[in-house]
């Protein structure tokens, strides 16, 4: 799973290498809100990734002023479905497959979150309304 956080730029981790099958590729990360069954694909930059072959690693910002050809979305809190496609370009339509999918959870600016301790390990629960 991944988390956004809104109102900031986000460092998010993939493991996209293994199975991207065209040299150059685009990663076009497109959203599904399981609310409200929207769909938003953001154009994902430049791989931060000091080891592409381990992990790959983008910015993504969630701000109000979207702008997804440059990773700034605009997301509403709450729980989303992701799949990343590789493609040639940042063309939607020009897509090839996808080469990674999983669960994403949009958190609020500033939420406050609960901690607590159980048999000596921690966890951590998001502020739920």
């Amino acid at each position: 799973m991944i988390t956004i956080q809104k109102a900031q730029a986000n460092n998010i981790v993939f493991t996209l290498y293994e199975l991207t099958s065209i040299s150059n590729a685009v990663y076009l990360l497109e959203l599904h809100n399981n609310q409200d069954h929207s769909q938003k694909v953001v154009v994902l930059g430049t791989n931060l990734s000091a080891n592409v072959s381990r992990y790959d690693e983008f910015l993504i910002t969630e701000d109000d002023s979207e702008d997804l050809a440059n990773a700034i979305v605009s997301l509403d809190r709450g729980d989303y479905d992701y799949f990343v496609w590789q493609s040639p370009n940042s063309d939607y339509a020009n897509r090839v497959s996808i080469v990674e999918s999983g669960k994403c959870k949009v958190i609020g600016e500033g939420e406050e979150t609960f901690t607590f301790t159980q048999r000596q390990t921690e966890y951590t629960l998001p502020d739920e309304e």
